[in-house]
């Protein structure tokens, strides 16, 4: 349980905790980040690519008109380890493309919010470093 809470801030009040036959107290797992981060330390892995589909639980009153529950299923796809940079981002954005398709849910749109291909963008359009921040924001007020 103190594992847990260290790591997770102000939500570590969402975390079920229970104590078992002999009182020691347990926490049911809140999400699948952490325990991956713990497995890679304590076992040195440097590079690994993975899926993860798992349950994991919330203390919270969820409104579950709002899609929020106490017990759903977390699907995480990890990528760790020393990778040119935007690679994993991209390695991502293509298996999220694979699965919504292979679902055939109909037309989808992925939208990224990344402050980097923004800043990409403008310096292949030759825009001085002093101007990002004011083209940012009028770009940011564009959809609203």
């Amino acid at each position: 349980q103190e594992t847990l809470t260290g790591k997770y801030g102000e939500d570590s009040k969402l975390i079920y905790d229970l104590k078992d036959q002999g009182g020691e107290l347990l926490s049911l797992r809140y999400d699948l980040t952490v325990p991956f981060a713990r497995y890679l330390a304590m076992n040195k892995i440097t590079n690994i690519k993975r899926y993860h589909i798992a349950k994991v639980y919330r203390r919270d009153n969820p409104a579950m008109t709002r899609g929020r529950y106490r017990e759903f299923y977390q699907c995480d796809f990890d990528i760790a380890g020393q990778y040119d940079p935007m690679i994993p981002d991209a390695e991502c954005l293509k298996i999220v493309h694979e699965i919504l398709s292979e679902l055939e849910l109909g037309e989808f749109s992925i939208k990224v919010n990344d402050r980097r291909i923004l800043d990409g963008m403008f310096a292949v359009c030759g825009v001085p470093d002093s101007k990002f921040r004011t083209i940012c924001s009028s770009v940011d007020k564009l959809d609203k």
